[in-house]
């Protein structure tokens, strides 16, 4: 079974930073595509409460980085494998479909390359910084992150042998 995006987000919290562990199972039990929306609004300043339940309460720097550094490189890969044009259909059916009332599962974490890694921690590293952590720990932060994303990529090497 492959990682998902959450698997890897709650792994890299547990190391970084437990206290924001609490978020992370709030988040498992939500629909991922509305976490992943209200999420972005936070991060370009366009809510203050990005999911509805007290999180501008919650002083949580990693969480938001490294799920949407992590979710979008889950994107990015798929678009790469697919071709541009299916997430293009996607994006534009989401927009004209109303919401579903199933929640929305987070996506499972496909194999990365090395330039997909490198991107991936140059994001979480900058936006890290851009949210106020120091630098040391912003790097070790993208250093977390894409251990753990390479690590998702050994895992299902193994469990295919």
């Amino acid at each position: 079974m492959r990682a998902t995006v959450l698997d890897v987000v709650r792994d890299v919290v547990d190391q970084q930073a437990p206290g924001e562990r609490p978020l992370v199972d709030d988040l498992a039990g939500l629909n991922y595509r509305l976490v992943v929306r209200r999420m972005r609004q936070a991060n370009d300043g366009r809510g203050g409460d990005p999911l509805g339940f007290g999180l501008s309460e919650v002083t949580a720097l990693i969480t938001p980085v490294v799920l949407l550094a992590v979710h979008e490189a889950c994107r990015a890969a798929v678009a790469d494998v697919t071709g541009r044009l299916l997430p293009r259909v996607t994006n534009a059916l989401d927009r004209l479909r109303p919401p579903s009332r199933r929640p929305t599962a987070p996506p499972e974490v496909p194999d990365l390359d090395r330039d997909q890694l490198a991107a991936v921690r140059r994001r979480v590293r900058t936006e890290a910084v851009r949210r106020g952590l120091p630098e040391p720990d912003a790097e070790a932060l993208a250093d977390s992150v894409v251990a753990r994303l390479a690590l998702a990529g050994t895992e299902r090497a193994e469990q295919a042998t």
